[in-house]
């Protein structure tokens, strides 16, 4: 082998995340995407509308800066561009943390915070939630001891849920600052009816905020994602960035959403109505679901065989769910939540389901 610099990372195993799904026509309930479809005319009026020039020049993003600041009510300086959330999780890992370092984050959540611990060779402590699914407080309180650099909260995390508000959100953010510890808030799913975290930006420090297009406004495919922060954080965490942090063409389509934020809105509002329906729905089929503040809910199957069956089932239907998950979360699998109209085949096949 010609590369022979970062020896370990031969031992590291990255697989693509798993393809294979019939878009055209299965049901997506395993990602936490948006399920429903954008109209029909909306990629012909955003870029129908695009000068001659716009595929020949390099993008330029100032004005998606803005457009973001001004739905955030931040200042530019606030703010930097990343691909997805987890290209700004790299970036903190890249900067904040040296080899041997302690970071923290629940678990089970989004995978990418483990694999970027094992990228850049520090140790990172999960938080794992209680079996009656709670935060576990004792747990947490025994990892601030040891004096981590950095700690990640995914708020609502996911596919366990837990969820703090803007005061628990402040306790915790200046119980790190003491040990001089940054506080990392996920909000990928803060459309969905939880608090932000962003008033802390100003009052502490060590407070950085993720957000996504991905989630809340149905955009996973143009990869974008946002880091918020005071300036001098924002100034040190864009040093890292790419020439251009972002495309045109992903820029075009942020805009036009945020420019037209009442679609976005009204697609949410269906969702949190259907959310409370589905419980109410997998309740009366003896199937008990969590979950108050994201776009997916959390179906406790009882036992890992019965997850299984259930998830292989819908899949021969070509309705994806994600799961089962591991260890003393075998028994839950994680279904994505849209507008009811949408889901109505899942709704079908659960009332046609034997489960033993």
């Amino acid at each position: 082998m010609f590369i022979q610099r970062k020896n370990y990372l031969n031992y590291i195993q990255r697989f693509r995340v798993s393809e294979g799904r019939d878009l055209d026509n299965g049901l997506r309930l395993d990602r936490n995407e948006k399920v429903g479809i954008w109209p029909k005319n909306m990629m012909k009026e955003i870029f129908n509308n695009q000068p001659n020039w716009f595929l020949s020049a390099y993008p330029e993003s100032s004005k998606l800066y803005n457009k973001i600041c001004q739905y955030n009510n931040i200042k530019i300086e606030q703010l930097t561009l990343s691909s997805g959330i987890d290209g700004g999780i790299k970036s903190l890992y890249e900067i904040m943390t040296e080899p041997g370092d302690l970071v923290g984050v629940l678990a089970p959540t989004y995978a990418m915070y483990k694999v970027y611990a094992t990228l850049f060779q520090v140790n990172l402590e999960e938080i794992i939630f209680t079996e009656d699914l709670k935060f576990n407080n004792i747990d947490f309180d025994k990892f601030l001891t040891k004096r981590p650099t950095m700690f990640f909260l995914p708020n609502p995390n996911q596919p366990v849920e837990s969820y703090f508000n803007l005061k628990e959100l402040e306790e915790i953010a200046k119980k790190l600052l003491s040990i001089n510890c940054l506080f990392v808030i996920d909000e990928a799913y803060h459309m969905y009816g939880s608090e932000t975290g962003i008033p802390l930006i100003n009052k502490y420090e060590n407070v950085v905020i993720a957000r996504t297009f991905s989630k809340g406004f149905g955009l996973p495919s143009i990869r974008l994602g946002y880091l918020i922060s005071n300036s001098d954080n924002i100034n040190l965490l864009s040093k890292t960035r790419l020439a251009h942090e972002s495309n045109s063409l992903t820029n075009v389509v942020a805009e036009y959403v945020l420019d037209n934020i009442e679609i976005v809105n009204e697609y949410n509002k269906k969702v949190l109505e259907n959310r409370e329906y589905t419980k109410s729905f997998l309740e009366k089929n003896n199937i008990q679901a969590y979950g108050n503040y994201g776009n997916y809910l959390l179906l406790d199957l009882e036992n890992k065989l019965r997850a299984i069956k259930f998830v292989e089932n819908l899949k021969r239907k070509k309705i994806y769910i994600k799961g089962p998950f591991s260890d003393k979360f075998s028994k839950y699998v994680l279904i994505t939540i849209g507008p009811k109209e949408d889901m109505e085949r899942f709704y079908i096949e659960i009332e046609n389901m034997k489960l033993n």
